[in-house]
């Protein structure tokens, strides 16, 4: 163990709260905790009384600040396509999503589901709803309808969003016919599909409930893009876990402890400055996506890589 590791180690065993409201103070917060932590088993609390937005802290504030000409996101695939978004790009994008999400009758609370692939559009929804206050359940784009439709109901999404192809080995692989699968004979609470055009093909559209992505931002027109401030223990998603040894679990994320852990991860284990360029090399189908390529890297200011393909 590094000298380095060793010392952050003996002060966490020593002084646990002392050791995270450190590691809280180096994130901005709206207002800050009455207390570190509450446990009245078997519930308990992380910085109970604080206000913040974890999308707020991985864009906003890095604007603000004078890092909004640096490279927040590129993307790329295996066909050779190549995206880059700046702090202030990016930024402006989630805006406009998440003055979609308000012309679509989303609120603080409600579930969507994502079942997309490692795109911009899929990062921009996240940070969008974490932004808004709802809450996001994000569904790996490789598995099938009954996995889909069990995650969609269990966590009581108001919308899914999907996209009609990913790129995966070489080829083009559809994914809406999955979504209609997953959705049929359900008395699941989802009022629209929203649907990220990609390919040149025809895709099965059910009048009333799908629309386009470009249908979808107009309904932003008159709306707010705009931050709210979340009680540290307010949920920013749920993520289900694999399945593979049992059912399927929903867990829940929290703007303040979540964000105050992988932040501390990111500095502490991985070393993670502004200045890097940064690539997990995952999906954001599982919690290395969402924390290593999606969040942990925008609350540190550093440039992070989202790879679309084997």
């Amino acid at each position: 163990i590094s000298p380095i590791v060793g010392r952050l180690l003996l002060e966490a065993s020593d002084d646990p709260e002392g050791f995270w409201e450190r590691a809280a103070e180096t994130l901005p917060w709206f207002r800050k905790w009455d207390k570190v932590f509450d446990w009245d088993f078997p519930d308990f609390s992380w910085f109970a009384g604080a206000e913040t937005n974890l999308a707020y802290n991985c864009l906003d504030r890095h604007v603000e600040g004078g890092w909004g000409g640096h490279a927040a996101l590129v993307y790329a695939n295996e066909r050779g396509e190549r995206q880059v978004f700046t702090y202030a790009q990016l930024l402006h994008e989630v805006s406009r999503v998440a003055a979609a999400l308000r012309g679509m009758g989303v609120e603080k609370g409600d579930r969507l589901t994502i079942y997309m692939p490692v795109c911009p559009e899929a990062l921009m929804l996240m940070l969008a709803a974490v932004r808004i206050g709802a809450i996001h359940s994000v569904v790996f784009a490789g598995f099938g309808a009954g996995a889909l439709g069990g995650r969609i109901e269990a966590s009581g999404s108001k919308l899914v969003f999907t996209s009609d192809i990913t790129y995966r080995k070489g080829g083009s692989v559809p994914l809406k016919g999955i979504v209609d699968s997953s959705l049929e004979g359900s008395d699941s609470s989802v009022e629209h599909v929203v649907l990220l055009r990609r390919g040149d093909d025809e895709v099965s559209m059910t009048r009333g409930r799908d629309i386009d992505w470009g249908d979808f931002l107009d309904k932003g027109a008159g709306q707010d893009g705009g931050h709210v401030a979340m009680e540290s223990n307010e949920t920013a998603f749920i993520l289900a876990t694999s399945g593979t040894t049992a059912e399927p679990k929903l867990v829940v994320h929290t703007h303040g402890g979540y964000q105050v852990g992988i932040h501390t991860m990111g500095r502490s284990v991985f070393g993670l400055k502004p200045e890097d360029v940064w690539w997990a090399t995952s999906d954001i189908g599982w919690i290395v996506g969402h924390s290593y390529m999606v969040y942990a890297p925008l609350l540190a200011g550093s440039t992070t890589i989202a790879y679309e393909g084997s």
